[in-house]
C-alpha cells in the first residue's frame, strides 16, 4: 500500500512539473512572438530617419522611443496597430541615435538599434566580388593638412564615412590636392576605369561638376590625380563625402550598379584655411604646449590675461573665454584638430593644436 502511495505521489509530482514546464515554454513562445524584431533605419539625413520593424500578429499598437547618444532623455511616439514604421525628425546632426520599439499589449521591447545621422547618398556597388578592387586610396591635401591613407581589402562597396582615421580634410579654395589610387586585380592586371566625386556643396548629390577624376588606368598608367577645391565648398556640421569608383567598364555615373569593381565612400571636412595660418603681424613669441594635449594647454609669450576662441577644423566656434595663469582648459573637447585664437593687449595669434 505504501509503495502504491509513493508511486502515485511521484506520478503526480511529475505531472505538476511537466505542466509547469509546459506553461513556461508557452510563455516564452508567446513572449518571443511579441518582441518587435528586425528594426532597420533608412532614408537617414542630417536630422531625420525612417524606422521599420516586423509586424506582430494581434498587436494593438506600438511605442517607439529614441535618444541621441549624448543624451539620457528618451523621446517617444505612439504608433497605431497595423503600422510598422515611424519617421523620426528633429534629430541631432552628426550623432549616433538609439531607437527601440515596444509592443503595447505585452510590454515587450525590441533590441536597440543604433544609427548615425548624416547625408544620405545614392547607392552604387559592384555585383561580383574580388575580380577588381581598390587596395589603397590616399588623399594628400595641400596647405599642410594631414594626409589620409586607406589600405583595404576587396569589397563590393565600403562606406568609410564614420571611420575617423579615414576622415579627409581639405582647405576651402585649395589647389594641387592629390588623390592616389592603387587598383588590384584577382588575376592578370587589365584596363579599368576610375571615377571620383566630392560633394563640394554638401547637398547629398554627386553632380557632374563635382567629378574630380575620370580616367582609364592599368598596371602601368599613373594613378595620382591633382584636383582643386572651389571657394564655395560648403563647411557644414556633418561635413560631406567623396566617392571613388573603379570598374572594368566605364561607369555611367556615381549611382551605378555594375558587374566588376568596387565603390568606396569617405567622409570629407572642409577647413577654413584662414584659421590655419597666423595673422599678419602677430607676435612670433606666443606658443602653446604640450601639443598634442589632453586636458590643459599652456601658453608662453603672454604678459597678461588673453581672450581666446577655439574653432574646429570646419570653422565652428567650440569654446571661448579668458586664459587663467597662462592656461586654457580643453578637457571638454572631442579628440581632433583645433585652432585657438588668442588676443591680449600686445599680441594676437592663431595656432593649431591637437586634442588627444
Amino acid at each position: 500500500m505504501i509503495k502504491k502511495l509513493l508511486f502515485m505521489l511521484l506520478l503526480f509530482s511529475g505531472a505538476v512539473q511537466f505542466q509547469a514546464a509546459s506553461r513556461i515554454d508557452n510563455m516564452c513562445a508567446e513572449s518571443a512572438f511579441t518582441v518587435p524584431m528586425n528594426l532597420a533605419a533608412s532614408n537617414i539625413s542630417f536630422t531625420s530617419a525612417h524606422i521599420t520593424w516586423d509586424p506582430i500578429p494581434g498587436a494593438t499598437g506600438y511605442t517607439v522611443k529614441w535618444r541621441a547618444s549624448t543624451s539620457a532623455v528618451w523621446l517617444s511616439m505612439n504608433i497605431p496597430a497595423g503600422t510598422t514604421s515611424a519617421d523620426l525628425n528633429n534629430l541631432t546632426p552628426c550623432l549616433g541615435h538609439m531607437v527601440q520599439v515596444i509592443d503595447n499589449a505585452s510590454g515587450d521591447i525590441s533590441f536597440p538599434l543604433t544609427f548615425y545621422t548624416h547625408l544620405n547618398y545614392c547607392r552604387s556597388t559592384s555585383t561580383n566580388l574580388g575580380t577588381l578592387y581598390l587596395s589603397n586610396v590616399t588623399i594628400t591635401p595641400s596647405g599642410g593638412l594631414p594626409a589620409m591613407v586607406s589600405a583595404s581589402s576587396m569589397s563590393n562597396h565600403t562606406d568609410f564615412r564614420m571611420d575617423l582615421p579615414r576622415r579627409i580634410q581639405l582647405g576651402v579654395g585649395s589647389v594641387n590636392n592629390v588623390l592616389s589610387v592603387t587598383p588590384s586585380w584577382a588575376a592578370v592586371p587589365g584596363t579599368s576605369y576610375v571615377k571620383a566625386w566630392i560633394d563640394f556643396n554638401a547637398n547629398a548629390i554627386f553632380e557632374a561638376s563635382e567629378m574630380i577624376v575620370s580616367t582609364m588606368v592599368d598596371s602601368t598608367n599613373p594613378k595620382a590625380f591633382i584636383f582643386n577645391v572651389p571657394s564655395f565648398a560648403g563647411i557644414t556640421q556633418c561635413g560631406t563625402a567623396m566617392r571613388v569608383i573603379i570598374s572594368q567598364t566605364q561607369p555611367a555615373g556615381p549611382c551605378e550598379i555594375f558587374a566588376y569593381g568596387e565603390v568606396e565612400d569617405y567622409g570629407v571636412t572642409f577647413v577654413n584655411m584662414n584659421l590655419a595660418v597666423d595673422e599678419t603681424g602677430k607676435s612670433k613669441e606666443i606658443s602653446i604646449y604640450p601639443n598634442p594635449a589632453s586636458d590643459v594647454l599652456y601658453i608662453s609669450g603672454l604678459s597678461s590675461q588673453a581672450e581666446y576662441e577655439i574653432f574646429s577644423v570646419s570653422g565652428q566656434k567650440v569654446g571661448e573665454g579668458r586664459t587663467f595663469e597662462n592656461t586654457v582648459d580643453i578637457h571638454y573637447l572631442a579628440k581632433g584638430i583645433y585652432f585657438i585664437q588668442l588676443k591680449s593687449k600686445e599680441n594676437t595669434a592663431r595656432l593649431k593644436f591637437i586634442r588627444k
